[in-house]
């Protein structure tokens, strides 16, 4: 928990990633304040659409949103591993939303010298190089393909 709140601090102030305020231990808990999004996960709108579904216009707004968390936690030499559309929240229930990533608990830093060797995230998001045993930022843009 102590790496996913350093994380978060990394990723302070980015337009698409949750914003952490604060945290704080006592004797058997950490507590982090974060941002309130009330719109909901990108999962649920997808299901929500089922006979209207997402035009290319809007899904390409959503998949760009989705992109620029990729892109800012690899600047900051990090990856997610865990991205799916649960882990996207909007920032409220309007359609034109800001799109908000949260859940960086299966995050880690990255070692130039090493590939991941764990095995980590979800079943239907995972890459073929986190099965390998060799997966770095690469898997991240790999779950976003899969989500679009």
């Amino acid at each position: 928990v102590k790496r996913e709140v350093k994380i978060l601090k990394a990723l302070t102030g980015h337009e698409n990633v949750v914003q952490s305020y604060n945290a704080f231990e006592d004797d058997n808990y950490v507590y982090i304040v974060m941002e309130l999004c009330e719109g909901g996960e990108l999962l649920d709108r997808i299901l929500a659409k089922k006979d209207s579904r997402y035009t290319e216009k809007d899904a390409a707004v959503v998949v760009r949103q989705m992109l620029k968390v990729a892109a800012e936690c690899h600047l900051h030499g990090l990856v997610h591993r865990d991205m799916k559309p649960e882990n996207f929240l909007f920032k409220s229930p309007k359609e034109d939303s800001p799109l908000k990533a949260t859940d960086f608990g299966l995050s880690d830093f990255i070692n130039p010298l090493r590939k991941f060797t764990d095995i980590v995230g979800s079943a239907y998001y995972v890459a073929p190089e986190v099965l390998k045993r060799k997966s770095g930022p690469e898997s991240d843009v790999w779950s976003i393909g899969v989500i679009t």
